[in-house]
């Protein structure tokens, strides 16, 4: 079991603290996976909309080598706002851990290189298409039964839409506060399965259901 002792800034705890609780609101048992370098933390987590979502702060971090470990979100949430009240630091022995077997949507990380060079877009074109199928969902969904809902909206969310991204992985963006009607830059790249949105908020991650066991279950 690896451990750490990270230093964030007040404004970067309650950053995160407020990233990870807007997911608890979705899944109060939900995990995440801290990955660090000795300047930055990053955050993987696995929202419900088939995606693996990335979000990464400066940090100053004291460990042996580098920290791949899973615990409960809502741990980490706890921790991050006795951080940002109290100035500690996070230390990680207190967030126990839990196994990748038992966090099946953090299990695997997508490659961090090889990645084909990317297409740009801009954030709020990305979220008018995001609009929209929110929208044509709700006029489709309403009086249907859960099983129709739930059809339209894998229906819709399938969709293939900007770099040839689902468009699942906008939705998720767009939820998590990454993609915002502005003029901010976002790009998509892809590599062998796996698919990347990138924004200056995070990054969103997809791979097709092929052959999903051939990834490892690190980076």
């Amino acid at each position: 079991m690896s451990d750490a002792i990270i230093q964030l800034s007040t404004d970067e705890a309650r950053t995160l603290a407020a990233y990870g609780r807007r997911q608890l609101a979705w899944d109060p048992h939900m995990a995440v996976r801290l990955v660090t370098t000795g300047s930055a933390l990053g955050l993987y987590t696995a929202p419900p909309m088939q995606v693996l979502a990335m979000f990464a702060v400066p940090a100053t971090v004291q460990t042996k080598g580098t920290l791949d470990r899973t615990v409960l979100l809502a741990s980490l949430v706890s921790a991050l706002d006795r951080c940002a009240s109290n100035g500690e630091v996070l230390d990680t022995t207190s967030l126990g851990e839990v196994q990748l077997v038992g966090a099946v949507g953090v299990a695997m990380l997508p490659p961090t290189d090889g990645w084909q060079v990317p297409m740009h877009a801009i954030a709020g074109d990305l979220c008018t298409k995001v609009d929209e199928a929110v929208r044509e969902f709700n006029q489709r969904s309403k009086g249907q039964s859960q099983l129709v809902v739930q059809q339209i909206a894998e229906e819709i969310w399938s969709r293939q839409s900007w770099g040839a991204l689902p468009l699942r992985a906008l939705h998720a963006a767009r939820r998590l506060g990454m993609i915002n009607p502005d003029a901010s830059r976002v790009s998509c790249a892809s590599n062998g399965l796996w698919k990347r949105l990138s924004t200056n908020r995070g990054q969103v991650f997809v791979r097709s259901s092929d052959q999903q066991g051939s990834f490892r279950t690190g980076r």
